[in-house]
């Protein structure tokens, strides 16, 4: 085995996901400064620079990404977190020793249970995440002080008009967080015309169970409820897309 191998089996799962965080930081500056000179502005509109990098951005494994997730067993007192620049990750990938068996979750048949949790709906009525099992989810954390939040809303509400009851938004408000309450989040709902479902974590039962420290967040959570992707930052249009085609994808390899 290699100095090299020794070294990556020896970091822990938190450590990989830094390192890995860090090069693709690194790589994300040197393509954005080759975009800036002519060569770089005329390939980009050549090839949709957006939309590719939201394609390969998802297929980031977990096994050496920057995503890392703490627990990949569902324990309710555990959280789940993210690491790592601001790109769309995959959590399916092989497990160390194992081999590809096309089982299971993806391709790979590795998964991460998404944690449950209880939040109000809009009638006041206690959900849990779990109640949408059967149904990929599109799980997104937000607050209406939050401007990376407000940035991604129309894209949200676009995307959830277009996808039908085909996979299900839970876009759950955090409530409480720095000082944001439900009567700002509903008026800030209201005054910009969104109607897609939102839920309030009144309790600090969503933010406890995902370790939401910073938002906005967004989780790609597959039919069988299993974790498949995770977004930090705020999405467009492009990745917003990119993650419903994963789910969707997820659900019709599952039938």
């Amino acid at each position: 085995m290699s100095d090299h191998e020794n070294e990556n089996k020896a970091m822990t799962p938190e450590e990989r996901g830094v390192q890995i965080g860090a090069a693709l930081d690194a790589a994300a500056q040197r393509e954005a400064a080759e975009a800036a000179t002519p060569a770089g502005q005329a390939r980009d509109r050549k090839t949709h620079r957006g939309v590719i990098i939201a394609a390969v951005a998802f297929a980031v494994l977990l096994v050496g990404a920057g995503i890392a997730y703490n627990v990949l067993a569902p324990k309710a007192d555990q959280a789940v977190e993210i690491g790592g620049t601001d790109v769309v990750h995959s959590t399916e990938g092989p497990a160390e020793g194992a081999a590809d068996t096309g089982e299971g979750n993806g391709a790979n048949g590795v998964t991460t249970p998404a944690p449950d949790f209880s939040m109000i709906d809009a009638e006041g009525a206690t959900v849990r995440l779990s109640d949408f099992k059967g149904r990929p989810v599109l799980l997104n954390f937000w607050a209406s002080w939050c401007g990376p939040c407000k940035s991604e809303m129309p894209a949200i509400q676009e995307a959830w008009k277009q996808s039908g009851d085909e996979v299900a938004f839970v876009i759950v408000n955090m409530t409480g967080m720095d000082g944001e309450s439900e009567e700002a989040a509903r008026a800030f709902l209201t005054d910009n015309g969104y109607d897609f479902p939102c839920y309030f974590d009144k309790a600090n039962s969503a933010a406890a169970a995902f370790g939401v420290s910073s938002i906005p967040q967004t989780y790609l959570i597959n039919a069988e409820g299993n974790i498949i992707g995770g977004y930090m930052g705020a999405m467009d249009d492009a990745v917003l897309a990119e993650g419903l085609r994963m789910l969707t994808d997820a659900t019709a390899t599952a039938q």
